[in-house]
């Protein structure tokens, strides 16, 4: 049977039961196989959080002063969308995001609300999806599997938990590029095969790494800041015309349900037009990742590798720090559902370039966390979650508030809170 890659209609809208993330699900109509009715639906979903951390990590204390072991954390979202069926059967919509700062830094603006992401769709279920926006678009975002780590309690360190730490210089072991709201909020367009034979095909393209409006700062001979450039003195090694494209199976074998992809990403670079300048690499990763559920089970697995840099940033071309040193992660995960609990535990390991200066080693990355949520009502959970990161590199100084050079970052974590979904 055809189906129509990701969500349309009202599953392009529905969320998860802990508040998660947003599910890529179809919509009640496709999946009970009905026709949808022409017209258009408008909606207004949320999520609100609120938890209690208990945090232990280097770089806690200096000579000005200490931090406290545990706090208060809640946090927002807002998505207002529209999903309609035309007479001639074309579906289409579109879906705002909207949400409060979040980084912890000083003066973020937290009364504030932004446009995190906004994202468009048309489509219909034999020709396929077209998608368009800045966010939820790009194909290695939408289509890769194996990532269990995000969908277990908050989220674990895919979740907003960093909130919890200061950074001190230091670096949280949660760089995942395919899955980043960040790293793939680039104004983009996507298209989605309809499924034929368990397969699917997604390909999209963004000219740059701007957003909404574009954004070309103050321009001037340097276009500092300018996402458009192709060139510049001041903003060399940005990424540009980067393209994805991942190929994904779905099937079921007896009581196995089977979902691989596979694909890659690439990306050209600003070029640097100082004479003698050394210039960026191309940045390109692949990315292969399968998961097995067998009822209330699921696990997977997920791998990265290829030229770039942490968060999915090019490389200098040529210097003593960066020969040979391409990057590689991958992650472990399993989760278990049964009634209204469900339980789940990821481990993953990252190693990148890190700092590109010549007397650093390579950036090397370890995270664990374990999680558990309990579904009180429709729409309301409480979760608990365990994690543990730890970042080092030979040479780089993690702690600029202590003297000498801390080259390892670690930090434990322990969430207890309850989200409302709606």
């Amino acid at each position: 049977m055809r189906k129509i890659l990701l969500a349309t209609a009202a599953g392009f809208a529905a969320m998860v039961a802990d508040g998660a993330t947003p599910a890529r699900a179809q919509s009640a109509a496709e999946v009970s196989g009905q026709t949808p009715q022409p017209g258009l639906t408008g909606y207004v979903q949320g999520r609100m959080r609120f938890y209690g951390a208990i945090v232990s990590q280097d770089g806690d204390s200096s000579a000005s002063g200490k931090l406290s072991s545990y706090d208060f954390f809640d946090y927002g979202r807002i998505w207002v969308g529209a999903d309609g069926v035309a007479e001639n059967g074309l579906r289409y919509g579109a879906r705002l995001e909207i949400r409060m700062p979040g980084d912890g830094a000083r003066g973020d603006g937290r009364g504030t609300l932004f446009y995190r992401r906004i994202t468009g769709y048309v489509g219909t279920p034999t020709l396929g999806q077209l998608r368009f926006g800045s966010g939820t678009v790009r194909a290695v975002e939408q289509m890769y599997t194996g990532h269990i780590l995000g969908g277990i309690a908050t989220g674990l360190h895919d979740g907003d938990w960093n909130v919890v730490f200061t950074g001190q210089g230091g670096v949280i072991a949660n760089s995942f590029w395919y899955s980043s709201s960040i790293g793939n909020n680039a104004s983009a367009i996507g298209y989605y095969t309809p499924q034929f034979f368990g397969f699917d095909l997604g390909v999209s393209y963004a000219p740059n790494n701007g957003n909404f409006n574009g954004q070309c700062g103050a321009g001037g001979a340097a276009f500092t800041g300018c996402d458009r450039a192709s060139s510049s003195t001041t903003d060399a090694g940005n990424l540009r015309n980067q393209f994805d494209a991942m190929l994904r199976y779905r099937g079921t074998f007896g009581p196995v349900g089977l979902t691989a992809s596979g694909g890659f990403r690439t990306a050209d670079v600003v070029d640097d037009p100082t004479p003698g300048a050394v210039g960026f690499k191309r940045a390109t990763a692949g990315i292969v990742g399968a998961q097995l559920t067998w009822g209330g089970l699921t696990f997977g697995g997920i791998t990265t590798f290829g030229p770039f840099n942490r968060g999915f940033t090019a490389l200098p071309k040529s210097s003593p720090a960066t020969q040979n040193r391409n990057a590689f992660s991958w992650q472990l995960g399993a989760r278990y559902t049964i009634g209204a609990i469900s339980v789940g535990a990821a481990y993953h390991e990252l190693r990148t370039e890190g700092s590109t200066a010549a007397a650093t080693g390579k950036l090397k990355e370890r995270g664990f966390g374990v999680g558990a949520s309990y579904a009180l009502a429709p729409g309301l959970a409480l979760f608990a979650e365990y994690l543990y990161s730890k970042a080092s590199e030979s040479g780089r100084d993690f702690n600029t508030f202590q003297a000498g050079t801390q080259d390892s970052f670690k930090t434990n974590v322990g969430l207890l809170g309850i989200s409302v979904v709606w």
